[in-house]
């Protein structure tokens, strides 16, 4: 085992006082605990125990990752879970065998405690709270057994099943709108088997959350958006959004073709995406988490490139076919702009004016989609995305407003940009729709907009240029993630 022991008896005093199974423990019981354990911290893919070996001891996950699987004949794993939270590892094998029958792995660095299993035993005779709390812990694993057994996964899709997944992880917490974020310590194949997913199911039910704009993902951080699980597609709130199996019938009648909402939040993430691409290349210039920012950059020219993709392959209106050419017209040099040159001041400029070009086509249209539509809710789709995009586009300027010599070009831009984007959120939230959901979104997004607007001008004396560059991204991100989840509200109220 790699473990190392760490000194210091009032951290794992802290750790079992959390932990709930001993809730309700009188300190002297916490002392005696304290006494039959001691305190590990196991580096990352480090064994605590293998299947086969004796049980001597319980153990206290207290922060970090782990997995429990049963190897299989064929060397593979079979993962029975991930656990995350901080509670006693293994409690059916602690306290009904003699050997362990799974094995149990770090998948990050781990804090735990191991307490002598005699010890605990003898205690828990001692302490009826101490035995009902155990009993109410393995009473709600059985029914998570039980769940299971009923093949509840073998009737959802893959989904609904990393859906369910997140949302237990965050508590199944219940609000109207925000976020709450999970942040994944396991990885994503091992949480995929979990699951009972193949990677490649795993990706592709992943990419339907964040296409339903229920999830937004940075990495291990999982983004559940509130007012994106309840179903709005008929105005109707009561019931939380469900990922049903499409019929055969289903599939044929769709035909491929997007809702009207849906093909103006299409054409709109073109134009947020540019600013996307941006914002990402002048990261390069500025050295602000380089590595990180040339794979953002790839990963919104994948973005794009797949999204005009589905758009050539539409059968769309003729009044689109003009605009949308001049879409492709533009992108190939703003493209090459992004990934050939340096990043001088002529580069800068070059670039700058090559994503201001490329955005005034995607806009165009988009708001060709949106008269094509011809409906008010059409309309607050469109207003709503053009809020995504200048949530970007400020953030765009305030990186090339250091970069290229037009100081005074690009402060009136941002000017404009925050007039615009406070008429359009005004007018959202007159447009007559008075979902609780909507509304919970918008104040949401109010809120998010007022610390942005507060990072534009943070205090000079706390924060030096590229600090406060990545304080203004860091807000953005945020609250692109809260317009974004407003675009597909109004997305499915078009319908």
């Amino acid at each position: 085992m790699n473990t190392r022991l760490r000194r210091g008896t009032w951290a794992q005093r802290d750790f079992l006082s959390r932990c709930a199974i001993f809730f309700g423990l009188s300190p002297e019981r916490l002392d005696e605990l304290e006494r039959a354990g001691r305190l590990l911290e196991l580096a990352s893919h480090a064994m605590l125990y293998r299947a086969g070996e004796p049980i001597r001891q319980a153990w206290l996950l207290c922060s970090g990752s782990v997995v429990r699987f049963v190897p299989l004949e064929d060397e593979s794993r079979k993962v029975i879970e991930v656990v995350q939270a901080p509670q006693l590892l293994n409690l059916g094998e602690t306290f009904s065998a003699t050997h362990y029958g799974s094995s149990c792995e770090s998948s990050t660095r781990c804090i735990v405690v191991a307490i002598d299993l005699r010890v605990l035993r003898a205690m828990m005779a001692a302490e009826p709270a101490l035995s009902a709390n155990l009993i109410e812990t393995l009473a709600r694993r059985q029914v998570t057994i039980e769940t299971d057994s009923r093949g509840h996964h073998r009737s959802t899709t893959g989904a609904q099943r990393i859906l369910d997944y997140l949302l237990a992880q965050a508590g199944d917490r219940k609000a109207l709108a925000g976020e709450t974020t999970v942040t994944l310590k396991a990885s994503k194949k091992v949480i995929a088997s979990q699951v009972g997913l193949t990677p490649e199911a795993f990706s592709r039910s992943l990419r339907q959350l964040i296409d339903q704009g229920v999830l937004m993902v940075d990495k291990r951080n999982f983004h559940i958006q509130h007012a994106a699980l309840l179903d709005t597609g008929l105005g109707d709130s009561a019931h939380r959004l469900k990922f049903a199996r499409k019929s055969r019938r289903d599939a044929a009648n769709t035909g491929g073709q997007p809702a009207p909402g849906a093909l103006i939040n299409l054409c709109g993430r073109l134009r947020f995406l540019s600013q996307r691409l941006a914002i990402a290349w002048a990261r390069l210039a500025w050295s602000i988490s380089p590595a990180d920012a040339s794979i953002c950059l790839r990963q919104f020219d994948s973005d794009f490139e797949r999204m005009l993709a589905r758009l050539r392959g539409l059968s769309l209106e003729a009044a689109l076919h003009e605009p949308l050419a001049a879409v492709l017209q533009a992108w190939p040099a703003y493209r090459q702009a992004l990934f050939v040159g340096g990043v001088s001041a002529a580069d800068s400029a070059s670039l700058l004016r090559q994503s201001e070009a490329l955005l005034e086509a995607a806009d165009r249209l988009t708001g060709a989609a949106e008269h094509c539509a011809g409906t008010p809710d059409a309309r607050y789709v469109n207003v709503a995305g053009r809020n995504r995009m200048l949530s970007q586009r400020i953030g765009k300027l305030y990186l090339f407003r250091e970069l290229v010599d037009a100081r005074g070009w690009v402060d009136e831009q941002i000017a404009a940009s925050i007039a615009e984007f406070e008429a359009n959120l005004d007018e959202l939230r007159q447009s007559g729709r008075q979902l609780p959901e909507l509304v919970a979104q918008l104040d949401e997004v109010g809120q998010q907009w007022a610390k942005f607007r507060r990072a534009l001008e943070p205090d000079p004396s706390h924060l030096n240029r590229t600090r406060h560059a990545r304080l203004l991204l860091a807000e953005g991100d945020r609250l692109l993630r809260y317009v974004d989840t407003t675009v597909k509200l109004y997305e499915r109220l078009s319908k």
